[in-house]
C-alpha cells in the first residue's frame, strides 16, 4: 500500500534526521536523569512526531501506521528510551480515539491539545472498583510499568469489576487526568532508563460513565467513537497496534547495534583468529551476514503488519480475528529474529561491550529490557497461533 502523505507529514519526515541527531546527543543525559529531557520532548511536540497518530481535529497529524512505524524505528536508533516513549505515547492516541466517545474527547482536548500526552497500562496489578451512580468508583488501583508517567497529562488504565467470589464480570478501560494518580519512583532498571516507566496508584477516584468503556468490545472493533468512523486510521485493529508499538523500538536498537559494529570493523584488530583484522575472519563474515538477514526478516514482518493494519482500516473494517492472532505471532517471531541477531553481533564483537563507555553495552541493556516484555514473547504468541492452526480457541482474549 502506498501511503499518501500530507505536506505536514512530509515536513515531519524531513525533520526526522535533525531531530534524531539531537536526540542522539542526549542519550547519556536521558539515562542519567531517568526521563526524557524536556528539550527532546519539546522537539517531538513542535515537530508533530508526538502526535503522529492523533486525529487532526485534536491537533494531530493523523498519519498512517506505516509512517508511524518508520518514524519510531529511526528515533529508537538514536535513543531507545526516546523511541519507546514516542512509540507508546503515539499509539495511545489511537487507543483513546477508538475507545472513547466525543464527549470524552472534548473533555481531554478542548483546552490545550498540544499539552496532552497519554500514559497508561491496560493490565492492573490490583484494582478494586465499584459501579456507582453515573460511573465507577476506583477504591484502589495499582499499575506497574507506566511508561511516560513523568510527562503524561492523561492516562488510560484497565480495570475489572468482580462478583462476590472474586470472578471477573467486566474488563474495562478508563481514561483519567493524570493528576489523580500517585507516581512511585521505582524505575531503577537495567535498560530503558529514560522511559520513566514508574508504577502508579489510584485511590478513591470517581470516573464518569463517558470515560469508561468495555476493553473486550474495543479489541473486537466495537469502537465508541462514531464521530471518527469515516477516518480510516481509527478503524485500525487495536491490539496488534499496541503490540507493534512495543516491538518497533527493538528493531531500531538492533539496527543501531549492527551499524555500530560495521562502522568499527575497519579499526578492529583480531586476536587468536588467524588474521590481523576482524573484518578478514570467515567467522565475522558468517555472523555479520546472519545478523543482517535476521534484522531484515524482522523489519519485513513489522512493516508488512503495519501495511496490513492500514489496508484493513482503509476498508473501514477491523482486521479479522484470525489475522489479528497471526499478527501477534508475527511480532513475536520478529522479536525472536532480533534476539538472534543480537547474539550474532555479540559473538562477532568480542567482549568489548562489557565496558561502561561502550555504546554497545547501552544498546544491549536497552534491548534486553524491551525484549523481555511478555507481550513480545515468541513462545506465548506462537502458542496461541498454533492453537488456531490446530482448530482450537486461543487461551486469551487479547488479540
Amino acid at each position: 500500500m502506498t501511503t499518501a502523505l500530507t505536506e505536514r507529514q512530509i515536513e515531519v519526515m524531513n525533520k526526522m534526521q535533525e531531530i534524531a541527531a539531537n536526540v542522539r546527543k542526549r542519550v547519556k543525559e536521558t539515562e542519567e536523569i531517568r526521563r526524557i529531557p524536556e528539550a527532546t520532548m519539546q522537539e517531538l511536540k513542535d515537530s508533530g512526531l508526538m502526535y503522529i497518530l492523533r486525529p487532526e481535529q485534536y491537533g494531530g497529524l493523523q498519519a498512517s501506521v506505516e509512517t508511524y512505524s518508520q518514524v519510531i524505528i529511526e528515533l529508537s536508533k538514536a535513543c531507545a528510551s526516546t523511541g519507546w516513549i514516542a512509540s507508546l505515547c503515539a499509539i495511545r492516541d489511537i487507543m483513546v480515539a477508538e475507545s472513547f466517545n466525543e464527549k470524552a474527547h472534548l473533555e481531554i482536548f478542548s483546552d490545550n491539545p498540544q499539552d496532552v500526552l497519554f500514559a497508561g497500562v491496560y493490565e492492573p496489578r490490583s484494582c478494586t472498583v465499584r459501579k456507582v451512580e453515573g460511573g465507577y468508583l476506583v477504591e484502589e488501583g495499582h499499575w506497574m510499568f507506566c511508561s511516560g508517567s513523568l510527562h503524561a497529562t492523561w492516562g488510560y488504565f484497565g480495570m475489572y469489576t468482580k462478583d462476590e467470589n472474586d470472578n471477573i464480570l467486566e474488563q474495562l478501560l478508563m481514561t483519567v487526568p493524570f493528576d489523580v494518580l500517585e507516581i512511585e519512583d521505582d524505575w531503577h532498571t537495567l535498560g530503558l532508563r529514560g522511559t520513566g516507566s514508574n508504577a502508579v496508584r489510584m485511590k478513591n477516584v470517581f470516573v464518569p460513565e463517558h470515560r469508561v468503556t468495555s476493553f473486550v468490545k474495543i479489541l473486537d472493533g466495537d469502537f465508541q467513537s462514531p464521530h471518527l468512523r469515516d477516518i480510516p486510521l481509527y478503524n485500525s485493529a487495536l491490539f496488534p497496534c499496541l503490540i507493534l508499538s512495543l516491538g518497533l523500538p527493538g528493531l531500531g536498537v538492533v539496527k543501531e547495534m549492527l551499524d555500530n559494529f560495521k562502522q568499527s570493523l575497519p579499526y578492529r584488530t583480531a586476536q587468536h583468529m588467524g588474521v590481523k583484522m576482524i573484518k578478514d575472519a570467515a567467522s565475522t563474515h558468517h555472523l555479520l551476514a546472519t545478523a543482517e538477514l535476521k534484522v531484515e526478516t524482522a523489519e519485513l514482518y513489522f512493516m508488512n503488519l503495519a501495511k496490513s493494519i492500514d489496508e484493513w482500516a482503509a476498508k473501514g473494517k477491523i482486521m479479522p480475528k484470525d489475522l489479528r492472532l497471526k499478527a501477534l505471532a508475527d511480532i513475536g517471531y520478529a522479536n525472536e529474529m532480533l534476539n538472534d541477531a543480537v547474539q550474532a553481533i555479540l559473538r562477532a564483537s568480542g567482549s568489548g561491550f562489557v565496558y561502561d563507555a561502550s555504546p554497545m553495552q547501552r544498546l544491549l541493556r536497552d534491548f534486553l529490557t524491551l525484549n523481555s516484555h511478555r507481550s513480545l514473547s515468541p513462545v506465548i504468541t506462537r502458542e496461541n497461533y498454533g492453537r488456531q492452526l490446530a482448530g482450537l480457541q486461543p487461551n486469551q482474549i487479547r488479540y
